[in-house]
């Protein structure tokens, strides 16, 4: 995978290639050389056709502090900067539980 980032969410090919999830719309352009052969495998085409995202700006915002909180932690734990790992990671969890109840509600 190449060393490419998203220029909108700063997701890079190695973060996309351990988590599997995109960080953002722009990903689907920047990572497309990946995702085609992807698709094509899964889908048995190279367009996906799924669910359309409710446009939601606050949902937005909560996934880009989660990738940018996760940097952080992982930052953190290269620094032995332990105390400040486990509250970026208490934070982490606090923002995953907010989401899943919301998606329990609105979904």
């Amino acid at each position: 995978m190449r060393t490419t980032s998203c220029p909108q969410c700063g997701m890079s090919a190695a973060e996309f290639g351990e988590s599997g999830q995109l960080g953002c719309a722009a990903c689907y352009r920047v990572f497309k050389e990946t995702l085609v052969p992807l698709f094509k495998q899964i889908h048995g085409n190279e367009f996906h056709r799924g669910k359309i995202p409710v446009s939601d700006p606050s949902r937005q915002q909560a996934r880009r502090e989660l990738i940018d909180l996760r940097r952080a932690l992982k930052k953190a734990v290269g620094q032995e900067a332990y105390e400040q790992a486990a509250k970026l990671r208490d934070r982490i969890n606090e923002l995953e539980r907010g989401s899943e109840r919301r998606h329990v509600v609105h979904g």
